[in-house]
């Protein structure tokens, strides 16, 4: 298991992980939590990815997020680490928005896909 930090953003690694993901990671988890008006007092990612090449969606991440005290917790799999990195990072994204409706931690290039998301949790 490898650990990394950049900033308050703690990622952690599992299983054959490409190189870079965990930097990616981070990058898409800071730029979110820059929209966020209340305090960040930490946020940790974990990344996996299955040893049994059988499994559909091998890539797996999480993030768990404390906002002001608050946990915001998301989870996402993907085909690729970076898809479900990309779809961890909108899931969190949707969940701080109802956390905080008036933050308008969404940009405008999301909000069209907000809806759709918004359906399927």
């Amino acid at each position: 298991m490898a650990v990394s930090q950049a900033g308050f953003v703690q990622v952690r690694t599992t299983g054959a992980i490409p190189a870079g993901t965990a930097e990616l990671a981070q990058r898409k988890i800071l730029a979110l939590l820059r929209h966020v008006g209340e305090p960040v007092l930490f946020a940790r990612v974990m990344l996996a990815m299955a040893p049994d090449p059988a499994v559909a969606e091998p890539a797996s991440a999480w993030a768990t997020v404390s906002v002001n005290g608050r946990l915001v917790r998301a989870h996402a799999v993907g085909v690729t680490m970076s898809a479900a990195v990309g779809e961890l990072t909108d899931r969190l994204r949707v969940r701080l928005d109802r956390a905080w409706p008036d933050q308008g931690v969404r940009s405008h290039r999301w909000q069209s896909n907000l809806r759709g998301l918004r359906r399927r949790h």
